[in-house]
C-alpha cells in the first residue's frame, strides 16, 4: 500500500480541511458528504463517481458531478 501510495502521490494535490466545513446539498448517504466537502474545498473541476447517491444530486451541487463514462469521454476530447 505504501509503495502504491508513493507512486500515486506525486500526481495529487493536497488540500487542507478547514475547521468550518462548507455546506453541501442533502445526500441520501451521509458517508458521501465528505466527498462533496472535499470537492468544494479543493475547487475540483469535477466530482467523478459511480455512486448512485452522489449522481442523484447532479445539477444541485457547485461542482459538476459526472459518471465515469462521461469523464472518459471528456478525456478523449
Amino acid at each position: 500500500q505504501e509503495e502504491l501510495l508513493g507512486d500515486y502521490l506525486p500526481y495529487c494535490t493536497t488540500v487542507a480541511i478547514p475547521e468550518k466545513l462548507p455546506r453541501t446539498p442533502d445526500c441520501r448517504d451521509p458517508d458521501d458528504i465528505k466527498f462533496l466537502q472535499l470537492a468544494v474545498i479543493g475547487k475540483a473541476d469535477y466530482l467523478v463517481t459511480g455512486d448512485r447517491d452522489l449522481l442523484e444530486i447532479k445539477g444541485r451541487f457547485a461542482c459538476p458531478i459526472i459518471g465515469t463514462g462521461e469523464f472518459k469521454e471528456k478525456l478523449r476530447l
